[in-house]
């Protein structure tokens, strides 16, 4: 009899010991699910990155540069977005553009990023970066945070439900109006 009573708890013991762990399985998935779909919502960038040098020729001005959905993303929504711009002097938080899709870089008010071009024509209208979607953003510093010659930074965009997303460049020794930045 003993050995019978022995017997089921151990066999109701284990039955509950297996549950919990099924119970953890199936969270755990969800948890890794949850991640895999936020990670893949992430802008990339597409093509080059191009340096806008301010009048007196020494410095950059402004930075344009094309997104696109990562691969398995579903959409980003621009409206949600931070900006940071970083140089060795500043970070800086600059704020989207009012509006935020604009005609080109001349709209792109100063200390402010914007949306200057939406590819293809069709998706043109909301700021939901969406599968075969091209966004064309132009990044506009303040004029204190202007980068000189030879000098690093960094832009960085993250939104709440997607990942970060960083451009690093440095600006190059000579700046034409339009500079490639690699």
């Amino acid at each position: 009899i003993v050995l019978i009573a022995f017997v089921v708890v151990a066999s109701v013991f284990s039955y509950a010991v297996l549950g919990a762990g099924f119970y953890t399985t199936s969270k755990t998935q969800e948890v890794i699910y949850s991640a895999v779909d936020s990670a893949g919502s992430t802008p990339q960038l597409m093509g080059n990155v191009y340096g806008i040098r301010d009048t007196d020729g020494k410095h950059l001005h402004g930075v344009q540069y094309s997104v696109v959905l990562a691969s398995g993303g579903k959409y980003i929504d621009f409206s949600t977005l931070d900006v940071t711009w970083s140089t060795p002097n500043a970070v800086t938080s600059l704020a989207a553009n009012e509006p935020l899709i604009v005609n080109g870089r001349n709209d792109v008010v100063i200390g402010h990023w914007g949306i200057v071009g939406i590819k293809p024509d069709s998706a043109a209208g909301d700021v939901f970066l969406e599968p075969n979607e091209i966004f064309t953003i132009y990044v506009n510093p303040n004029s204190s945070d202007e980068v000189a010659v030879g000098e690093r930074f960094t832009i960085e965009m993250k939104s709440p439900k997607s990942g970060a997303f960083a451009i690093t460049r440095t600006c190059p020794d000579q700046l034409d109006p339009i500079t490639v930045l690699n």
